[in-house]
């Protein structure tokens, strides 16, 4: 009787691991594709954007252009959504629909607004819509009373900031320093509402001591006439201009100290000089 000969059971199959020519999202020619759409297309480089945003780098080609295509389907240019991109990655493979619908129809803000403010702020992008940006705008409606339709560039610019810790102090802040009313403070922010996005410590403290006590300007005065005041840098215009009127005993009124020309301003000075009599 022939002996029965048993043969080895042969070892389970290894997974092969992705070759680096295939076609997943995380590495070969489609990962090559993605590289040579971010620096091709938008300029970007995309290594700091892979190391800032990891999922970029399993995300799929037509997730991250239709990102792209959303951004242009608003009025940006490929050159906005570069920059959008390059401050927040994540929006590459987190397109902001609802922003943009929010913005777009609650705000509202045509395409060429849209596009501007946020140039100038993509945070708007990147913001929480039920955790900023709405209440945000409830805010400028409600308690600014600013109803304006479409919502100013400057306003727009104020959605992407927190009611709670920079919008509603600056407010308080304004009240309790100038003494006016809420209804008062609110006009001036109305007209110029880009002091909501003022330092309390950097901008609007420094600027209200100056024209109280160095200028001796009554700031509830002065803020209700010209309330773009606090645009101006205290050193670089604000002070320098005091002082040469104030050396020459010129009185001027601080809208007009404060946006003429250079050359306006000493033509003034001159003038004022010359009728002053001996």
């Amino acid at each position: 009787m022939l002996a029965t000969t048993r043969l080895p059971t042969p070892p389970a199959a290894t997974p092969t691991p992705p070759s680096p020519g295939g076609g997943g999202g995380g590495g070969g020619v489609e990962f090559r594709r993605k590289l040579h759409f971010l620096s091709s297309e938008l300029h970007l480089d995309p290594f700091p954007l892979l190391a800032l945003h990891p999922p970029l780098r399993s995300a799929p080609l037509p997730q991250v252009r239709a990102s792209l295509a959303l951004l242009l389907s608003h009025g940006l240019s490929a050159a906005d959504a570069a920059r959008v991109y390059s401050a927040f990655p994540s929006l590459l493979t987190s397109p902001p629909d609802e922003n943009l619908r929010f913005l777009s129809a609650s705000a509202p803000l045509p395409p060429p607004l849209l596009r501007a403010a946020v140039v100038r702020s993509p945070r708007l992008l990147a913001a929480s819509v039920p955790g900023t940006l709405r209440p945000a705008l409830r805010f400028l409606r409600r308690r600014v009373a600013l109803r304006r339709r479409p919502l100013p560039l400057a306003a727009a610019l104020l959605l992407a900031f927190s009611v709670d810790r920079t919008l509603l102090p600056k407010l308080l802040f304004l009240r309790d320093a100038t003494g006016m009313p809420d209804p008062a403070v609110c006009a001036i922010l109305r007209r110029a509402p880009a002091i909501l996005s003022y330092g309390i410590e950097t901008n609007l403290t420094p600027k209200l001591q100056f024209l109280a006590d160095r200028m001796g300007r009554d700031p509830a005065f002065e803020l209700a006439e010209f309330p773009h005041y606090f645009a101006f840098s205290l050193e670089g215009r604000i002070r320098p201009r005091h002082e040469a009127l104030k050396e020459r005993s010129v009185q001027m009124s601080l809208k007009d100290m404060l946006t003429i020309s250079d050359d306006e301003f000493r033509e003034r000075l001159v003038d004022a000089a010359l009728s002053t009599p001996r």
